[in-house]
């Protein structure tokens, strides 16, 4: 499935991360300004960026389409390098978006054209499975970003319906409402 999944916009080619993707990676991860709102903060050095880098494959490698995880790369276009990886868009667990982009392409809409249409490719590709995102209410750039996707706050009952939903009760849930 991670293999077949390759999303092109007028500006970004979205494609399945892999392990040449490691520098690129690493710079994103490791970025205290990309990772303030994550659970796991910078990584320290390339080692753990592999690692988890590695994790993320085997991940995504051993999903099926019940359990989508599918991490996918930001680039942005013409591809002139090997990994032009400025950010991360997909499902870093089964239905729950997640996404992050290197702070030299903040302001351009990047992020917002890389959720927009990968929203769009999960709900073409599985009608039946409600996307959601989980964001912490100070990420205001993150909330814009869903919110200009079409994505709105879930309800206290729509949580209460949903275990995933229910997961990490810290941030606030957004449903995808395409």
């Amino acid at each position: 499935m991670a293999s077949a999944c390759t999303i092109e916009t007028e500006r970004l080619l979205i494609r399945p991360l892999c392990e040449e993707d490691l520098e690129a990676f690493h710079r994103l991860q490791s970025d205290p300004q990309v990772t303030q709102f994550t659970k796991q903060g910078p990584n320290k050095d390339i080692t753990k960026s592999q690692e988890i880098l590695d994790d993320c494959l085997v991940e995504m490698n051993a999903s099926d389409s019940a359990e989508l995880v599918l991490i996918l790369a930001i680039i942005v276009k013409p591809v002139v390098a090997s990994s032009g990886l400025v950010g991360l868009v997909g499902t870093f667990r089964p239905r729950e978006i997640g996404f992050s982009l290197h702070p030299t392409s903040w302001g351009r809409g990047l992020a917002r054209e890389a959720v927009d249409a990968f929203a769009r490719w999960f709900k073409s590709s599985f009608p039946d499975e409600q996307l959601f995102a989980k964001v912490s209410a100070e990420n205001r750039a993150s909330v814009k970003v869903c919110q200009g996707c079409g994505f709105t706050k879930a309800t206290d009952q729509e949580v209460r319906s949903d275990l995933r939903l229910q997961v990490d009760s810290i941030r606030e849930t957004w449903l995808c409402r395409l």
